[in-house]
Formats: C-alpha cells, sequence, structure tokens
C-alpha cells in the first residue's frame, strides 16, 4: 500500500524473526538506527504459520512503499562446517544427515559462508514461510539467527585483546546458546534449550571442561539484557570461575540507539548494525 501525504521518503527496513512460539516483525531506521515499531505474535493454533504470516504482512504497518528492504532471521537448527570440509553441493545432504528428524523436503537448505570464522553455517527456510514472505517482498533475505551475532562477538573478543580464549554465553527465551574461539576461528558452537539456572549451570560447566578451559584465567563472558535468571545464572558461574564476565548489548554495541531497545533480540541488532 502506497505512502500518502507529503511527508518525504525515508527508507526503512522490515526484520521478521522467526522463532519456535512464533514470529516477530520490527521496522527501524538504519540511517540512524533506530526503532519505529516492534510487535510480536504468538503462533495461532487454527492456521499455519505461512497463512498467519501472510495475514500480518498485509497490514498497512509492514506492507508499504517506504519499507524498501526486508530481512528474515530463523532461529532454527543449524549446524557448523569448516571451510576447507564445506562443499555446496553436499549442503542438504549433511543438513538432512545431522538432523536426521526434520523433513527435509518442506524445507530449502541454505548456508552462509562465515569467512572471518572459517566456516560454513547451515540451516534450513521452510518452504511455505518462504512462499509467504516473496510474496510481498520479493527481495527477502534470510540469515541464520547467530552468524553475524558470532561474528561479532569474534570482534569483541579481538577488541578486548584477551590473549586466552572466553567462552561465550548468550541468554535466548527457551534457553543458552555457547560458542568459543580459537586463533580466530570457531572452535564450539552448541545450543541447550534449558531455562532453569542450575540446569545450564551444568551444561556450561561441562563445555567448559570440554574445551579444557582454566578457571583461574580464561574468562566466561555471559550476553544478557540482565534478567533475574541469568543474574542467578552469573551468582552460581562466579563460584566456579574467577572470570564470570556479563556483557550487554549496551556494551556490545556502544553508542549504537538500537542497542537500547530491550526488546530488539541481540541476535537481530548483530544482523541489522551489519547492514549499516
Amino acid at each position: 500500500m502506497p505512502v500518502t501525504g507529503n511527508k518525504p521518503y525515508h527508507p526503512l527496513s522490515l526484520s521478521i524473526r522467526l522463532h519456535a512460539d512464533g514470529f516477530s516483525f520490527f521496522v527501524c531506521d538504519l540511517q540512524n538506527s533506530s526503532l519505529i515499531r516492534g510487535e510480536h505474535f504468538r503462533r495461532a493454533e487454527d492456521v499455519s504459520l505461512a497463512d498467519q504470516l501472510l495475514h500480518e504482512l498485509s497490514r498497512p504497518d509492514y506492507f508499504n512503499r517506504q519499507i524498501d528492504q526486508c530481512f528474515v532471521l530463523l532461529c532454527g537448527p543449524s549446524t557448523h562446517v569448516p571451510l576447507e570440509e564445506f562443499r555446496r553441493d553436499e549442503a542438504a545432504q549433511l543438513y538432512q544427515f545431522t538432523f536426521s528428524g526434520e523433513d527435509v523436503s518442506q524445507l530449502r537448505v541454505a548456508y552462509t559462508i562465515l569467512p572471518q570464522l572459517e566456516c560454513a553455517e547451515l540451516y534450513a527456510v521452510p518452504r511455505d514461510i518462504e512462499e509467504a514472505i516473496l510474496q510481498f517482498y520479493p527481495t527477502a533475505r534470510f540469515f541464520a539467527s547467530r552468524a553475524v551475532l558470532m561474528e561479532r562477538l569474534l570482534h569483541h573478543e579481538e577488541d578486548t585483546h584477551q590473549e586466552l580464549p572466553s567462552l561465550y554465553v548468550v541468554t535466548e527465551a527457551d534457553g543458552y546458546f555457547v560458542c568459543a574461539f580459537q586463533g580466530g576461528h570457531l572452535s564450539f558452537a552448541n545450543t541447550f534449550p534449558v531455562t532453569a539456572a542450575p540446569n545450564a549451570l551444568y551444561f556450561i560447566l561441562n563445555v567448559w571442561q570440554q574445551l579444557h578451559l582454566d578457571a583461574l584465567q580464561n574468562h566466561l563472558v555471559l550476553l544478557t539484557d540482565g534478567s533475574e535468571r541469568d543474574q542467578e545464572l552469573q551468582r552460581s558461574l562466579a563460584e566456579y570461575l574467577l572470570h564470570a564476565d556479563v556483557l550487554t548489548p549496551a556494551d556490545l554495541f556502544p553508542r549504537v540507539p538500537l542497542a537500547q531497545e530491550k526488546q530488539v533480540p541481540v541476535d537481530l541488532m548483530a544482523l541489522l548494525l551489519n547492514r549499516i
């Protein structure tokens, strides 16, 4: 629907974030890194997710001439392959082998090359979801939720001049994402679908031991917006590790207005700020 009136044309972006409980829309002004509108949609029980997307995208708030680009962030399963072992023509087979419970006939297996991490991230786009979005935004670009975020965390490690590798723990709505880097490339990445702090503590310390990190020298960095759950986890981690640090989105993206928006997930911040 065209924008009417005498307001000057000012391009905006629409970001669609697909997650387990539904999806979210974020309209942002990338010129000044600000949020215009954010809205969250619970998954409906009586219609398919694709039909629900079609309905919401047809609203003038989310389909108009002022929105000139669309990004889609998928929070589904993904895996990582070292670049030296990655073959494009084997991506679908490898994804199916890794996630044997997924019905790949209903998915388009995609990949993102992450040269800074020396790996490729494999993920899947539901075909009906893709078709629904492309009806409104034919040039929409699809991304795995953690790809750009991991690159930003690597930059943070380099910017802080850490001589020893750190273990990064990213808080998510339904669990925690854990990753680490070694020699400038990705050495570990996994997701743990636990929300209780004691269970999260068990998984995180298990990864710490797997990576042979030192409790007195290496740093654990908890990326969080300061929720009560994460505060409890941070206190528990401090009982075992000397350096259990807290990193907020504002710390990760200093002097960026969008980083002050608590309703914008940090993976989406990383994606949008990478597009500016």
